[in-house]
């Protein structure tokens, strides 16, 4: 499994120090022009856009989870499921 952070649309420095402020360990990748945000977007809309968002993408590359607001049972089923042989 890898986690990876997604930051759109948002400057270097404000994700570097929002990420250290929160002593994030995982790596966070820039979508400086917001392409992959729209790559996304264009599938699973969520009527407020509120951030931060939740992705699990399957072992087959297709999003099985997305939310937005921070349901960790619900996350951790997804994921224990992907990962189950």
């Amino acid at each position: 499994m890898v986690v990876w952070g997604i930051a759109s649309m948002e400057p270097e420095e404000d994700v570097r120090n929002y990420v250290a402020g929160l002593g994030v360990t995982f790596p966070i990748l820039l979508d400086t022009d917001g392409s992959v945000h729209a790559t996304y977007d264009q599938e699973f809309p969520f009527p407020t856009g509120a951030y931060p968002q939740d992705w699990v993408i399957g072992t087959d590359g297709i999003i099985v989870y997305a939310n937005n607001t921070f349901e960790v049972d619900e996350m951790t089923a997804v994921i224990e499921a992907e990962l189950a042989p």
